[in-house]
């Protein structure tokens, strides 16, 4: 080593020392070129210098595996390539915690954390059945035929209102009789205007297969139902024929078909049966459906003897009625086949009513 320094510069002796002093294991004198600045004295002249005024760093670390981290200090880095702090590390390492910042150009929505968040589906079915019992109680309540039709149409998932046919009735079955014939009255109203007659013909047959379980917590439920069908065959709301056909889909030990029975032979067989049925549940605020078909014949005669279009679509509007304005066409139609001298005044009378918007066209074609 001694003759060996003889041919270093005091410069290149300078760097042997610190690179002496800072080494974990004595290492051989490097054999360095005799120029004063060879390539490999400078490049470690260049990784030793400390920018702060030459002081050597405190670890000690070969001369080929040193660097320098972002602070200016000097670490050793790894040979495997898993580096340390300051340098890049291995690829796939996952030990440290990410940080996600949200200003960074790169910065990604879909790399932040997230939490599967739950949702109850609800039933379309379900919340009708919900709204239907509001719209019925507020009904028995306030009477208002006008806001009831209003509310169901409102309500849309005009597909489910059968099931509002049977709660409607259901209902009814359980209350006085005030509450029964305001449930038929608002059939009446309800029908080909707001709720099919395809509608209502299975909502009573669901009423028909839920008579077994009607029956068990609503006393008499066979006859009560049973006078429900006659009514709605009395109002026209269903066929006569109706009768017939479910009788078929029914076993006989059924109460469905005791309800049928009981109609037909008690109720639709029996003298002056409609008016019998009209007045079953008296006490109702309503006018009766078969008082007002006999106001709606006499005024349409009336107006046949008088001529006057203008009159008669006032007493009409009178009659404050507007949800059974179908009646009115049907009358009318009626008369005119009746008594031909009426024929072109029921026409004018009805065209009359459509353009002041008193009948709509859905009672038109009801």
């Amino acid at each position: 080593m001694a003759s060996g320094e003889g041919f270093l510069t005091d410069e290149q002796r300078e760097v042997l020392k610190i690179a002496s002093q800072n080494a974990e294991t004595p290492l051989p004198s490097p054999r360095l070129s005799s120029s004063p600045k060879s390539p490999t004295s400078l490049l470690s002249d260049h990784q030793l210098k400390d920018p702060a005024g030459g002081k050597a760093p405190t670890c000690g670390v070969g001369v080929r595996h040193v660097r320098r981290s972002h602070s200016g200090k000097f670490v050793r880095v790894k040979k495997d390539g898993a580096g340390g702090k300051g340098t890049w590390g291995k690829l796939l390492d996952t030990d440290r915690e990410s940080h996600i910042d949200r200003n960074d150009p790169n910065y990604d929505s879909g790399e932040e954390p997230y939490q599967l968040v739950g949702s109850t589906i609800s039933d379309p079915l379900d919340e009708y059945k919900k709204a239907v019992v509001s719209i019925i109680e507020e009904y028995f309540s306030t009477s208002d035929v006008e806001l009831a039709a209003s509310d169901l149409k409102d309500l849309g998932s005009s597909e489910f209102h059968p099931y509002f046919i049977k709660r409607l009735v259901s209902i009814a079955m359980d209350r006085h009789d005030k509450e029964k014939e305001m449930a038929s009255v608002l059939l009446s109203s309800l029908y080909a205007d707001v709720i099919s007659p395809n509608q209502i013909r299975d909502g009573f047959v669901m009423l028909l297969d839920a008579a077994d379980d009607l029956a068990v917590d609503i006393l008499d439920a066979v006859n009560i139902l049973a006078l429900f069908v006659a009514r709605a065959v009395v109002d026209e709301i269903l066929p006569p024929a109706f009768l017939t056909r479910a009788k078929k889909t029914l076993p006989e030990s059924s109460k469905g078909y005791q309800v049928l029975q009981t109609a037909e032979k008690s109720y639709l067989s029996a003298p002056h049966h409609a008016e019998l049925l009209e007045r079953r549940w008296g006490g109702s605020i309503h006018v009766t459906v078969e008082e007002m078909k006999k106001k709606i014949a006499d005024l349409l005669r009336e107006y046949v003897e008088s001529g006057d279009t203008f009159e008669a679509c006032r007493c009409i509007r009178e009659l404050g009625v507007s949800f059974f304005h179908h009646e009115v066409v049907k009358r009318a139609l009626v008369l005119a086949m009746e008594i031909q001298a009426a024929e072109l005044l029921m026409l004018k009378l009805l065209k009359e009513a459509a353009e002041e918007g008193l009948i709509s066209s859905s009672q038109m074609v009801k």
